[in-house]
């Protein structure tokens, strides 16, 4: 073979290399997990995760404009053992409360006018999926503004590591997500935690 047709085969050998010595995604110890992260509803974009006793929580947030959050989590080495959306009971999110009629008397006690009442203005959140597939993959795809949207979790005792894939608006956005009470940045995609 001539210099020429080595090159390509060189740089192939090289690049397996420099793969080989770079970890594909970093471990964030379980430890940074621990209690809820400080954050204003509404004022904040971004993924918040934290560990409450045996319960994982993924929240996320924008402040104000619309945006889609997705992405998945999976357990390796073990399953989950519980699966909660938050906000179930809230599902719809009222945009203006409603408003009673009024009625105004006059001295005797007569009617003297009546102001008419307003229902709730309510919209609907169909669009937002956040599924388990099987004991091991949880998927969302939410669609969020000025609210906050997520779910809560537990694993089974031999789960050895989670992996989080956090996207907003179809990209990952690692230096938009925050956990525990420190509201550290582990500012990795995928994060990966090891839980035992």
């Amino acid at each position: 073979m001539s210099k020429q047709d080595m090159r390509p085969l060189t740089a192939f050998a090289l690049g397996l290399v420099v793969l080989a010595t770079v970890p594909l995604s970093a471990v964030t110890d379980q430890a940074r997990f621990l209690g809820r992260p400080t954050f204003d509803e509404g004022r904040a974009l971004g993924y918040l995760i934290w560990r409450d006793d045996d319960t994982w929580k993924v929240q996320w947030t924008t402040f104000g404009a619309e945006h889609r959050f997705n992405g998945g989590v999976v357990v390796e080495g073990g399953e989950f053992r519980s699966f909660k959306r938050i906000d179930v009971d809230t599902e719809r999110k009222v945009i203006a409360p409603g408003r009673r009629s009024r009625v105004v008397r006059g001295p005797r006690g007569r009617v003297r006018a009546v102001t008419p009442g307003r229902a709730p203005v309510v919209a609907s959140r169909d669009e937002d999926r956040i599924e388990q597939e099987t004991e091991h993959p949880l998927r969302f795809n939410s669609h969020t503004d000025d609210d906050i949207d997520g779910f809560d979790f537990k694993i089974t005792d031999d789960a050895r590591e989670l992996r989080f894939v956090l996207e907003i608006d179809g990209i990952p956005r690692p230096a938009e997500v925050e956990v525990g009470r420190s509201n550290f940045k582990p500012n990795e995609a995928p994060l990966v935690v090891r839980v035992r």
